[in-house]
C-alpha cells in the first residue's frame, strides 16, 4: 500500500469517527464507505459501517456490513464487540452471546483478561449455558491466582480451550509490516482521572454540542478531554431519562475506553435504571473484584458505594453465586 493512499484511509476513517461521535450518521457512514473503497482488504470499516447502520436502524445492512469484515478478519475484536452489542441492544440474545463468547477467547489470547472475562460473562447472562458459565470461571480463576501459584497449578483445571477461528492479521500488524502506522485504526484508550465531574448547575448542556466537543477534542489529540465530554453527555441524557441515548454515548466511549472504570459504572447505573439488575449486578460485582486486584482505590471505592447505594439488598460478591 502506498503512504498517499494510507493517509487517505487513515482520513476517511478519521472523519468517520468524528462525524460518529458528533450524531452525523450520514455523514459517518459515507466516510466509512470511502475508507473501505481505499482499502478493501481492511476490516474496521466495515466494522464501523455496522455500527452507523445499526444505529440507523437499517439492521439487514448492518448485518451484511459485519458479516463482510468477519470474512476479512474472522476473530476481528471490534468487529466482534460491535456486532454483539448491536445484536444485544436488538434483542438478538442469542447470536450476541455467540459473539460475546467468541469475544472472550479472542481477548483471553491477547492477554486482556479484565476484558474476556466481562465477555464471558455477558454472554453466559445473555443465553446461560454451562460451557459458558465455566468458561467465565476458568478466566476469573487464572486472572486472580496469586503469582506464587501460577507455576503449581494444575495446567488442565485452568487451560482455556483455544479461539473458535485462527486470528488473522490485524490492521495494526499490517500496519506495522509496511513501516506505517494507523493510529485512527484503533482508538486510543482514555487516561481519565477517577474523581467525577462537577454537579451540572443551571440548564443542561446541549448533547450535541457536548458530542461535536468531544469530536473536535479527539481530533486536536485530548482523548481525554474528549471522554470527559462524553461522561457528561451521558449524565444529562440519563437525567433527562433518555436512557437509550445515554447506553449509546456509553457504548461509543467503551469503544475508545474499554477499561476504564467510569465507563463500566455509568453503564450499571444505566442497567439498573432500566431494570436489568442481573446484568449490573455481574457488572458490579466483577468490577469489586478486579479494582481490589489493580489497586485503584478511587475506582474501588467508587464501585463499593454503587453496591451499597442501589444493590442494598445483594452482598457484594452474590452476583456470581459466590
Amino acid at each position: 500500500m502506498s503512504e498517499p493512499l494510507f493517509d487517505q484511509y487513515k482520513a476517511a476513517l478519521r472523519r468517520g469517527h468524528m462525524s460518529s461521535l458528533a450524531g452525523r450518521l450520514d455523514e459517518a457512514l459515507e466516510a466509512y464507505q470511502e475508507a473501505a473503497r481505499l482499502v478493501p482488504e481492511r476490516a474496521l470499516p466495515l466494522a464501523s459501517q455496522g455500527t452507523v447502520l445499526h444505529r440507523l436502524d437499517r439492521w439487514p445492512q448492518a448485518a451484511e456490513a459485519f458479516d463482510a469484515a468477519l470474512r476479512i478478519v474472522p476473530d476481528d475484536e471490534t468487529t466482534l464487540r460491535a456486532r454483539a452489542t448491536a445484536r444485544e441492544d436488538r434483542g438478538m440474545k442469542a447470536g450476541a452471546a455467540e459473539d460475546f463468547e467468541r469475544l472472550a477467547f479472542v481477548l483471553d489470547v491477547g492477554g486482556r483478561p479484565s476484558e474476556a472475562i466481562d465477555a464471558a460473562q455477558r454472554a453466559n447472562t445473555l443465553e446461560p449455558m454451562p460451557a459458558r458459565a465455566a468458561l467465565a470461571e476458568r478466566l476469573l480463576r487464572a486472572a486472580t491466582l496469586p503469582a506464587e501459584a501460577e507455576d503449581t497449578a494444575d495446567a488442565d483445571d485452568l487451560a482455556l480451550p483455544p479461539p473458535p477461528r485462527i486470528v488473522q492479521e490485524t490492521d495494526a500488524e499490517v500496519a506495522r509490516h509496511a513501516n506505517l502506522s494507523d493510529p485512527a485504526a484503533s482508538w486510543p484508550a482514555l487516561d481519565m482521572p477517577s474523581p467525577a465531574p462537577a454537579p451540572i448547575e443551571g440548564p443542561p448542556p446541549d448533547t450535541e454540542a457536548l458530542m461535536a466537543e468531544a469530536g473536535a477534542l479527539f481530533e486536536a489529540g485530548d482523548a481525554a478531554a474528549a471522554g470527559e465530554k462524553m461522561l457528561l453527555a451521558i449524565a444529562v441524557h440519563r437525567a433527562a431519562g433518555r436512557l437509550d441515548a445515554a447506553l449509546d454515548v456509553c457504548f461509543q466511549l467503551l469503544a475508545i475506553a474499554p477499561g476504564n472504570p467510569r465507563v463500566h459504572l455509568a453503564i450499571a447505573n444505566l442497567q439498573l435504571d432500566r431494570g436489568w439488575t442481573p446484568l449490573a449486578r455481574e457488572k458490579i460485582d466483577l468490577l469489586v473484584r478486579l479494582t481490589s486486584l489493580t489497586g485503584d482505590t478511587q475506582a474501588e471505592a467508587d464501585v463499593h458505594g454503587l453496591a451499597a447505594e442501589r444493590l442494598r439488598d445483594v452482598p457484594v460478591g452474590a452476583a456470581s453465586g459466590r
